[in-house]
């Protein structure tokens, strides 16, 4: 049986094998846990408000070590945009294009969702003029301007590991990052992981008047 199947089609094919196979009781219990639909991870969230409060406290930009402002722009970038941690790790400089009033990013490298006929995802991300603090736009700028030096002409990775030399940042690299804000913020770390900010971001989104589609397609979903 190919891979992708619903829960639904595996369980009609697990009952027309039964007619003709003999199954056990202790085989049968061994199926339905096998076959048990997955539950969401989280039943509740967290607040977005608690970790941009902590955030807008890294401040001036200018005067923010490497490492606090990595940890600024991979957190404020999951928030805002709603997308996978593996994205950030496929950002590269020139897929990052600046207009006036936003920058666009954009995703070529094959990613989870990647499906044929399917586009990959854009993330737009717009000045935000009315909490400069919080402004992903402008961090994202400063951020490239401080790392121009680290950087050897082969390495167009936008998102750096601390050390020299300076490596691109691997997905679990940036989800430890996260993880370290979400718990400077007073998250509580031992219930949500760094890919929580998913679902929380969502939630807020949600419970601000987005539209769901709109969520949907921002989320890469």
């Amino acid at each position: 049986m190919g891979g992708g199947k619903s829960y639904s089609t595996i369980n009609s094919c697990k009952s027309a094998l039964s007619l003709v196979l003999p199954i056990s009781n202790s085989d049968e219990n061994g199926i339905k846990r096998f076959l048990k639909p997955q539950k969401p991870k989280y039943d509740s969230t967290w607040d977005t408000n608690l970790v941009l409060t902590y955030l807008e406290k890294l401040q001036p930009t200018v005067n923010l070590s490497f490492e606090n402002m990595s940890l600024k722009l991979v957190t404020l970038l999951a928030i805002i945009s709603a997308h996978r941690l593996q994205t950030f790790a496929k950002i590269k400089l020139k897929h990052i294009k600046r207009f006036e009033d936003r920058i666009e990013v954009y995703i070529p490298d094959r990613i989870k969702t990647t499906r044929k006929g399917r586009y990959q995802p854009l993330i737009i991300i717009p000045f935000f003029n009315e909490r400069p603090k919080l402004c992903l736009a402008s961090l994202l700028m400063a951020y490239i301007e401080k790392t121009k030096d680290f950087r050897t002409n082969d390495n167009d990775t936008l998102i750096l590991t601390y050390k020299k030399p300076h490596h691109s940042a691997t997905v679990q690299t940036i989800s430890r990052r996260v993880k370290t804000v979400l718990h400077k913020s007073g998250v509580d770390t031992f219930i949500y992981s760094s890919y929580s900010t998913r679902h929380a971001a969502s939630s807020a989104a949600y419970r601000a008047g987005v539209n769901i589609e709109e969520i949907r397609k921002r989320a890469g979903w």
